[in-house]
């Protein structure tokens, strides 16, 4: 009987041992994905810019609304004669800075149109940075997706500011306050939230850029923005996996090449001029939502 009661134990150890060996080995998969896409695609071609919810008869409203930055885009920074890289995705941070500087309204509101236009020309950015950020630009383009989506339903003019947005749907009892599965789009505001958290990191990053000098390493300034901003709400195996993504980050001078950027005065005016341009507008996002305790959102 004790014989059996011991073997009956050891099994049961075994069988427990073995769940703990493949929770490991889940999480070692899960850590190491981000870094095995980057070795498998270091030699393809950057991503195309993200405008997922751009359909082929939206195609001539968009340019009309955009023609005022495709203008200011035929004036480009010129890249160092010996890159051997291209500019990346056709990023150009004057686009940046001024379609957030156009979202920002005379009443303290945020325009969403020009708000999804400054995270098109973010996207640009961050696949610029490597395949292995395009999963983090994915994610962040179906939240894009969601908001074009309410701005172009029955109720879209409710959709136009993030005050607007707010207003209307605590009004209706649209804010999913806690999380849920099923089909049910989520709610503008939850979804906003989510771009809003990721605004602060590149703009932490953006701002890191602009006060570097020739030996500073992008794998510390992308760390170091993103654990004073967004790592505190994602998960252990989430952060780990980000660590990894942030070391394949190539060199400051190549970083500079791939976004057509010169080390010089100008283009640390220019950087500065845009991160405080998305500085005020995460301010005013901010201080939309902590009036309504919709911060701790999840």
């Amino acid at each position: 009987m004790v014989v059996r009661k011991l073997q009956l134990m050891k099994k049961q150890a075994w069988v427990g041992n073995r769940g703990k060996t493949r929770r490991l080995l889940l999480a070692g998969v899960v850590v190491l994905i981000p870094l095995l896409i980057y070795l498998i695609s270091s030699n393809l071609s950057q991503f195309p810019p993200l405008n997922p919810w751009i359909s082929a008869h939206e195609d001539g409203q968009r340019e009309v609304h955009q023609h005022g930055l495709t203008a200011a885009s035929q004036v480009e920074n010129p890249v160092a004669q010996g890159s051997t890289q291209q500019c990346g995705n056709n990023f150009r941070v004057h686009r940046l800075q001024a379609a957030f500087h156009a979202s920002v309204t005379k009443d303290d509101d945020i325009s969403l149109k020009s708000y999804l236009e400054g995270w098109t020309e973010l996207q640009k950015f961050m696949n610029a940075l490597g395949a292995v950020f395009g999963f983090i630009s994915d994610e962040l383009s179906s939240k894009m997706k969601i908001i074009f989506q309410y701005q172009h339903g029955e109720t879209g003019k409710a959709y136009s500011t993030v005050k607007s947005m707010i207003e209307f749907e605590l009004r209706n009892d649209l804010v999913n306050f806690n999380e849920f599965g099923g089909e049910r789009l989520e709610s503008g505001c939850r979804t906003l939230l989510r771009l809003h958290r990721a605004l602060q990191w590149l703009q932490l990053f953006l701002g890191e850029l602009r006060s570097s000098h020739e030996n500073s390493s992008p794998y510390q300034m992308c760390a170091d923005a993103y654990w004073r901003s967004l790592a505190k709400y994602h998960s252990w195996l989430v952060r780990q996996a980000a660590a990894l993504a942030f070391l394949a980050l190539p060199t400051r001078a190549e970083f500079l090449r791939i976004l057509c950027m010169r080390d010089g005065a100008e283009t640390k005016a220019q950087l500065h001029s845009s991160v405080l341009t998305i500085e005020r507008v995460y301010n005013i996002t901010q201080h939309l939502y902590a009036q309504h305790r919709m911060l701790e959102l999840r």
